[in-house]
């Protein structure tokens, strides 16, 4: 009776074990994608290519993209859509679509701008959005100071962006210091 009685209870130091190995392994492999800077946001729609509307804890606001600049999609600022503006905002609202988004706010900018606009880092998944959207060659580095956190990141993403005559680097002349030039 006394070995049952071992052997019963090896038997359950086992299972236990190796089901608590399973519950930790299986925590470890689901990381968390919003960092202990960030804050988890869910996306309520694109207005363009550098702003959407957000919720978190049950409040809409308005998010503008921190450090960078794409070409207007509507026409209600330039009287015209501008070149590759519908497709910046197409591109960001497929690209934020099922993914986990957070925000992070730079120590160096103010977190609202004079539009009661937050002004933040955009994570989908992890991914920083505002690196994305100039890798595509669909933003420019812009409203910059030089502290920004990821500035350095955002001006070698540009540089290979126009290297390479990506998008808005495809219309010579087109992108200018402080925004996108009319094309004649």
């Amino acid at each position: 009776m006394k070995i049952n009685k071992k052997i019963i209870s090896g038997i359950i130091a086992l299972i236990l074990f190796f089901t608590g190995s399973f519950v930790i392994d299986q925590q470890q492999e689901t990381p968390s994608t919003v960092a202990e800077n960030q804050t988890a946001i869910e996306l309520v729609r694109t207005i363009d290519g550098d702003t959407i509307v957000f919720a978190e804890d049950g409040e809409e606001k308005k998010l503008r993209l921190l450090l960078i600049d794409t070409p207007e999609s509507s026409t209600t600022k330039t009287g015209s859509a501008q070149p590759y503006g519908k497709e910046a905002k197409d591109f960001l609202t497929n690209y934020l679509e099922g993914k986990k988004l957070s925000i992070e706010y730079d120590p160096s900018h103010e977190k609202l701008d004079a539009y009661d606009r937050v002004l933040a880092y955009l994570y989908a998944d992890g991914e920083l959005i505002q690196e994305v959207m100039v890798e595509k060659g669909l933003a420019r580095v812009g409203y910059e100071n030089g502290d920004e956190l990821y500035l350095n990141e955002l001006e070698e993403a540009e540089q290979e962006a126009e290297v390479a005559n990506v998008n808005i680097w495809s219309v010579d002349g087109y992108v200018g210091e402080y925004g996108f030039n009319k094309l004649k």
